[in-house]
C-alpha cells in the first residue's frame, strides 16, 4: 500500500502497489480525481489501473449520540483540517477559516478549533455520527470507487465503545454494499 494525495508519488509507484490509500479523508469527490490519476499512471507503467485499489481512511468516531461523536470528530479534525485543505481542492474551505482553525490548533486550543469546523467540512473529513451515520459515509465512498475504507482512531467517544458499535452496528451495515 501506497499513502499518497499527489500524482507525481503514485506514477513513481505504482508499478509495486496493490493500493493507493488516501488518507484523512471521506470526501467521495476525492475519488475521481485519485482515480483519473492513478488511470493514467497504471497505463503509463503496463498495468491496469484496476488493479490497483483506492483506499480512504480518517479518523472515526462513532457513537449512539452522534452529536457526542461529531463534537469529538471535530477536535480530532481540526489538527489536520489546515493540511488536507491544501490537499483537497473539493473541500473548498475559507481561507480565513483556516487561518482561525489553524491558529486555535497552533494554540493547543483544540476545543475552539473543533467548533470552527462546519458539519459539511466535518461530514469530508471523518466517519462520525451513530453507526447508520458512519455506515451511510462508509457507502458513499464504496459508491465511488473505493476499495476499501479504514476506520481509523479513536473509534468512539469511548474507545471500546466504539470498537463494539462498529463491528456490531456498522459492519452489518456494509455487509449489503
Amino acid at each position: 500500500m501506497l499513502g499518497a494525495w499527489g500524482s507525481r508519488t503514485i506514477r513513481a509507484c505504482v508499478g509495486l502497489v496493490d493500493e493507493v490509500k488516501v488518507g484523512g479523508t471521506v470526501n467521495p469527490a476525492v475519488v475521481p480525481r485519485v482515480r483519473a490519476g492513478l488511470v493514467s499512471a497504471a497505463a503509463d507503467a503496463g498495468r491496469s489501473a484496476e488493479d490497483v485499489g483506492i483506499v480512504v481512511g480518517a479518523v472515526t468516531v462513532v457513537d449512539r449520540d452522534g452529536g457526542a461523536a461529531r463534537s469529538l470528530a471535530r477536535r480530532r479534525v481540526a489538527l489536520y483540517l489546515p493540511i488536507i485543505a491544501r490537499l483537497d481542492p473539493t473541500l473548498g474551505v475559507e481561507p480565513s477559516l483556516l487561518a482561525r482553525i489553524g491558529a486555535a490548533a497552533a494554540a493547543y486550543d483544540f476545543d475552539a478549533a473543533g467548533r470552527l469546523v462546519p458539519d459539511e467540512v466535518l461530514g469530508r473529513l471523518a466517519f462520525a455520527g451513530t453507526p447508520a451515520e458512519v455506515a451511510a459515509q462508509a457507502t458513499r465512498l464504496f459508491e465511488a470507487g473505493v476499495r476499501r475504507v479504514e476506520f481509523g482512531t479513536p473509534y468512539g467517544v469511548s474507545e471500546a465503545e466504539g470498537i463494539r458499535l462498529l463491528g456490531e452496528g456498522v459492519l452489518p451495515l456494509l455487509r449489503r454494499v
